[in-house]
């Protein structure tokens, strides 16, 4: 791959740094304002919420404008705007619309970043370009996340949103000297065609709409049978991927609110959620360089019980050993964010992917990535609600049982492919 077909990347890397830790901050700058466990969750629930429609009208933007590198410069510049308007909020409502309209905008780049990829390099290095463009996602979130921790450890959260406004202007700096204007225009449903490009359009944003014609449309309605697809093994599979999916909105919504609450500062929350993307990126580094870890079922069961154990172990160190919140978190915390997730989401997208085959696949991966956000959003919506009135150890032993539940379908998949 020649190196300026792929200089742009660097300029997501800033982009992502900023992006990044925004989550974990609007929970910690929720709290700090006054608010409520629950109003921190509807915060991370409304963003979810608007991340759906918005994947929707921004690929249709993709699809009439070719023009990459403006859609691109949109949400970078919308990135930036939220963090001044973030500066300036004064309660929890103003604060969860502003994190509203970042998640909505900042969803324009997802799939430009994609196509800017498949129309500028050739096809047999593809794998390295999306690789490439997932690290740069990985890594800025992860220097973001540990910048945070550094930041808040001398100066108020309120001063980490400007840094933070300062970092995203370079991202829009460096797209605009970078990024390329295309002349090739490929369409979405190239997405549904590589496993490579679905693998790194899922990372950046969860949620994928396929192009389909009217005809198609309608066409899908009246041949889809919900009886006929309970009885297919990929229903095992996507119902085993939802459910986890629940456990994980229901933990991570209200994980830096619980940390919080239990006394640690905000410069020791982004610590601990800094380690655990830490390991994160390292797993995913040993995953790429050990195939063998993505083309078992046990890996993929271990990743459950592992992610599952831990959210149970997290939830009865909060009720029975507050006082030890910190090192055991930056202990467990990574095996369930590290570890386990980086299996599981490599090894079932792949799973879904080879299920799926060729037959029907945009639709398919369209109700795969709509189960996600689904079960992200009814989580999150509910954990709010769970804490605060019977305690974030509540919350979190009932995101590891739901976690370790999933693993029934997956088991009933298993069987069904023996058979």
């Amino acid at each position: 791959m020649q190196k300026k077909n792929m200089r742009w990347v660097y300029s997501t890397i800033f982009a992502n740094i900023a992006q990044g830790p925004l989550s974990t901050l609007v929970v910690l700058y929720i709290l700090e304002n006054g608010g409520t466990v629950i109003e921190a969750s509807l915060a991370i629930t409304s963003g979810t919420l608007i991340s759906i429609p918005a994947s929707y009208i921004w690929g249709k933007f993709s699809d009439m404008f070719p023009r990459r590198r403006f859609q691109i410069l949109i949400s970078y510049i919308g990135l930036s705007a939220s963090m001044i308007l973030l500066y300036f909020a004064k309660n929890s409502l103003e604060i969860i619309a502003i994190y509203t309209f970042n998640s909505f905008i900042v969803a324009a780049s997802a799939s430009p970043l994609n196509l800017l990829i498949m129309e500028t390099v050739p096809e047999d290095l593809w794998k390295r370009a999306f690789s490439n463009l997932q690290l740069a996602g990985s890594l800025g979130g992860t220097i973001g996340l540990g910048l945070s921790f550094l930041v808040t450890y001398a100066i108020p959260i309120k001063l980490l949103i400007i840094i933070l406004f300062y970092i995203s202007l370079i991202s829009i700096n460096l797209s605009y000297i970078l990024i390329p204007e295309t002349f090739e225009k490929k369409e979405r449903k190239v997405f549904a065609l590589n496993l490579h490009a679905f693998l790194s359009r899922i990372f950046l944003t969860p949620f994928v709409w396929v192009r389909l014609t009217n005809e198609s449309i309608i066409k899908s309605i009246k041949n889809f049978s919900v009886k006929k697809f309970m009885r297919t093994n990929i229903f095992n599979l996507y119902m085993a991927i939802f459910i986890f999916y629940i456990g994980s909105g229901l933990f991570n919504t209200v994980y830096p609110a619980g940390l919080k609450k239990e006394g640690l500062s905000e410069s020791l929350v982004f610590l601990v959620i800094f380690i655990g993307m830490l390991v994160q990126i390292a797993t995913y580094f040993y995953i790429g360089n050990n195939k063998k870890i993505i083309s078992t079922n046990e890996n993929f069961m271990k990743s459950l019980i592992l992610r599952g154990v831990s959210y149970i172990a997290i939830g009865i160190i909060f009720f029975i050993a507050p006082f030890a919140i910190l090192y055991s978190n930056l202990i467990i915390y990574p095996l369930a964010a590290g570890i386990a997730f980086s299996i599981f989401y490599t090894v079932s997208n792949v799973m879904v992917f080879e299920a799926i085959g060729n037959r029907a696949r945009g639709r398919m991966l369209g109700l795969y990535t709509s189960l996600i956000q689904i079960g992200v959003l009814i989580g999150a919506t509910i954990s709010g609600y769970i804490s605060y009135y019977l305690g974030f150890w509540v919350d979190f032993i009932i995101a590891g049982i739901f976690v370790l539940l999933s693993l029934n379908f997956f088991k009933k998949k298993i069987e069904n492919s023996n058979n």
